[in-house]
Formats: structure tokens, C-alpha cells, sequence
């Protein structure tokens, strides 16, 4: 741009005392960095946030020069009043807060113009609405979080103390002050019917949804032009910190959180949930699995309905069925788990294969423990291994087995209660309960 530019961004404090427990595309801290993002495309020659945080947002290339100002440093808060002016801001200054949320550039280059244009030492972002009574013709208004200021050193210290409130909204009235008592410097960039579908003021908690609808939106529609296909973007939920490569799909009803990061070629049915998680290359993850804090390596499988609990390592090629639940677990390359299982605390070697209904017993009422399987061990269905217990390399163990001693290599292990038959029983209780009833 022609003219140097410093933005200032703050970070409203009530939002963040009040979505603490919110998913991250709700949180406070997705809206601060889209506002980042969305000023380094005006390429400013710095741009200062005021944030709770040390440092919220993390600049992936040196567009910008930025300063990160902590809010109990800020103005209001018992620091000196002088603060901003040591930083020596001088010229344009663009104002912004959380309370205003940008589609895109497009809305602040807009206000930069009329700013420039007009010749204006403040400008603010403002609308028309039809007055109630109809007599009084039409009502004015300025939308909240924007304002454009120029000034010179000397006169921009006592704007800069005033320009946000204790909460970190943008504070109009501070601001207007500065112009007293000539007013003639005062712009206003007019917002038509059309312009306003490039912004939303986030005023209340019921228009906290409106804003990661969007941030979802763009960080589908940047996925898709990367290569990754969605069956259904509208019923998608992407964090804006996840990745995904080339090559992938995604299906309706999925839900990606955190610093998830999915390889290439990779199938994520229907109502999936991934919680920072790593899945390699060609993972398939059939619907209504959930993985949070897993790592998922090349060619696995997992689910449908599965649960991979935090810890939780499948290495390549193992595949992991339905109504399987694992948590802390090492599991072998090539290994299977295919039915109704729970692998707690335990490292699995390689291409071992656990029957359905097989349970480490991993918690004795104080701690947990560990269940250790080597490579090539078969698992009978309905076992219950008892930790701490080692199971050698190439063991079998016997269907409905209870597994409380350590199982040597290459051996067959059983443990549980020799059949007993008991021939014509059923007709000798038949009789019984006939002779009973006719005594009745």
C-alpha cells in the first residue's frame, strides 16, 4: 500500500471469560487470529494485539512486525497511561476488536479508502436503519470493533490511552473526544445492504455461531483447493488449525478438532470425531469412530463405532473393528482387533490377533498397569488378561481364558474351568417341576 499502515487489535475480554469451555472454532482465540490473518492482507507495517496471551497467534512468515501486548499491561489496568505512545505510533492507524468480525479484506480496505479520500482524522464503520416512527425518517448508528485514525506523535498519545475500554471493546465515545471541538475531521464509511453480508458484529452469545460458520466455510473451501474432497461441506466441521492431505475425503457428519493432521488418500466416513490426532497416509476410519490424542500410521483401519482414547498408537497396516476401545496402547503393525474389545495400558507387537471380547484388566483399584503381547501371539475370544502380565512371541491363548500369570513363548495357555456334562438333566428337571405343580 502507498501509505504506511499500523493496525492495533484487541481481544474483548468478556468473550473470553465466557467460552472458556468452548470448542475451538467457537473459542475467542479462532475470531483473534482470523482478525490477524485478515490484516496481514493489507500488508501493515506492524500490527500490535492486545491478548490475555503472551503471544495467541503464531505468524507463519515475516509479513509484519508484531508486538504482543498482554491486557493487564494494557491502559486501565494500573500501568502506566502512557503505554502505546512509547511504542512511538505515528500516521495511520487502523483500530480493531474482536466484537467485529471481517469476512475478508475487503470491508477494512473500504474504510481505508473513505479515510484517505475524505481527508478525515477518524473514521468509523457506519449504517442506517428505518426509525421507529416513521416520522423521524431514518436512525444513524456505527457498527462496533473498527475505527481509522490519523494523527501525528504529538497528538496520538492521549487518542491511543483512550481507544479501548477495560473490556477491550473499541471505545467511540474515547475516540470522538479526541476531535473536540472541531469536528469537521469526522468520516463515516457508509454501510449499504449489501456490504453488510462482508461482516458481523458479535455483540451477545447468540451471535458467537455466526463467526466459525464462516471460519469453517473458508477453511473447507482452502482444503478443496488443495485436493481434498467433501462430500458435503455444509455438514462439516473443520478447526481452522487442522490439516489434511491431497487426496483425502471426507464424508457429511464429521467433526475435525485441534491440531489434527490427516495424510493423503485417507477416508473419514460419516459422524467421525478427531481430536488432535496424526493419521497417515490411506487410513480408512469407518462412521461413528471417535480418536482423540491418537497417532494412526500408514494403511490402518478403524471402526465403525471404535474408540481410540488419548496415548493411543496404531501402527501400519493394523486394523482396529467395531465396538473396540483403546487407550494408551502400542498397537502392532498388521495386528487385529476386530469385535468388542478393550486394550487398556498395553503394547501389542506384530500381526497379533486379539478375538472379540478379549479385556486387559489394566486398573486393580489404585493404579494402572501395563499388559504386554508379543509379536504373533493369538488372543482366544472372551479373555481377560489381568495386569501386569507378559504374553511371549508366538503364544496362544485359549478362548474364555483369565490370564493372571506371565505365558511363555510358543505355549498354549488355559485357564478356566473344565466342561462338565450332565446327560438327560433337562428331562430330569422337566419331571421335577411337574411333580411340584401337581402337588400344588
Amino acid at each position: 500500500m502507498k501509505k504506511k499502515l499500523q493496525i492495533i487489535i484487541s481481544q474483548v475480554r468478556a468473550e473470553r471469560e465466557e467460552q472458556r469451555q468452548l470448542p475451538a472454532l467457537l473459542s475467542p482465540e479462532a475470531r483473534l487470529n482470523h482478525l490477524i490473518e485478515v490484516a496481514l492482507k493489507l500488508q501493515p507495517e506492524r500490527i500490535i494485539i492486545i491478548s490475555r496471551l503472551v503471544q495467541p497467534y503464531q505468524p507463519a512468515g515475516k509479513t509484519a512486525r508484531f508486538i504482543f501486548v498482554q491486557s493487564e499491561e494494557a491502559p486501565g489496568k494500573g500501568q502506566p497511561a502512557g503505554y502505546f505512545s512509547r511504542l512511538k505510533i505515528k500516521g495511520e492507524v487502523l483500530l480493531l476488536s474482536t466484537e467485529f468480525f471481517p469476512v475478508n479484506q475487503d470491508v477494512l480496505l473500504q474504510a481505508l479508502k473513505t479515510h484517505r479520500e475524505g481527508g478525515y482524522r477518524l473514521t468509523f464503520l457506519a449504517g442506517k436503519q428505518k426509525a421507529e416512527n416513521e416520522r423521524d425518517g431514518q436512525d444513524y448508528f456505527v457498527y462496533p470493533g473498527l475505527a481509522v485514525i490519523g494523527f501525528e506523535e504529538e497528538t496520538g498519545r492521549f487518542v491511543l490511552d483512550k481507544c479501548f475500554k477495560l473490556s477491550g471493546e473499541l471505545n467511540v465515545v474515547g475516540l470522538t473526544d479526541y476531535l473536540k471541538p472541531d469536528y469537521d475531521g469526522l468520516g463515516f464509511d457508509w454501510v449499504g445492504d449489501k456490504d453488510q453480508a462482508g461482516f458481523i458484529s458479535i455483540l451477545k452469545p447468540e451471535d458467537w455461531p455466526r463467526a466459525p460458520y464462516i471460519l469453517n466455510r473458508q477453511k473447507i473451501a482452502r482444503l478443496e483447493e488443495k485436493g481434498v474432497l467433501f462430500f458435503s461441506p455444509e455438514e462439516t466441521w473443520i478447526d481452522p488449525r487442522v490439516q489434511i492431505g491431497r487426496g483425502s475425503v471426507i464424508y457429511p457428519w464429521v467433526l475435525i478438532e485441534g491440531q489434527t493432521r490427516i495424510g493423503s488418500n485417507c477416508l473419514i466416513y460419516p459422524h467421525c470425531h478427531i481430536i488432535d490426532s496424526q493419521l497417515g497416509g490411506r487410513v480408512k476410519v469407518f462412521s461413528s469412530t471417535v480418536i482423540e490424542g491418537c497417532r494412526i500410521e500408514k494403511a490402518v483401519q478403524v471402526g465403525p463405532f471404535s474408540r481410540l482414547r488419548p496415548g493411543t498408537r496404531l501402527k501400519a497396516g493394523s486394523r482396529v473393528g467395531n465396538f473396540v476401545e483403546m487407550k494408551k496402547t502400542v498397537f502392532g503393525q498388521e495386528s487385529k482387533a476386530m469385535h468388542l474389545s478393550y486394550l487398556g495400558d498395553a503394547l501389542v507387537g506384530e500381526k497379533v490377533n486379539i478375538g472379540a471380547g478379549t479385556i486387559t484388566c489394566n486398573y486393580d483399584g489404585r493404579k494402572k498397569n501395563k499388559t504386554t503381547i508379543g509379536r504373533e501371539v493369538f488372543v482366544g475370544s472372551g479373555t481377560e488378561l489381568v495386569a501386569p502380565v507378559k504374553v511371549g512371541r508366538g503364544a496362544y491363548i485359549a478362548a474364555g481364558s483369565t490370564i493372571t500369570d506371565d505365558v511363555s513363548p510358543e505355549a498354549l495357555a488355559i485357564a478356566r474351568s473344565r466342561q462338565v456334562e450332565k446327560k438327560g438333566w433337562v428331562k430330569r428337571r422337566q419331571e421335577l417341576l411337574e411333580r411340584r405343580n401337581r402337588q400344588k
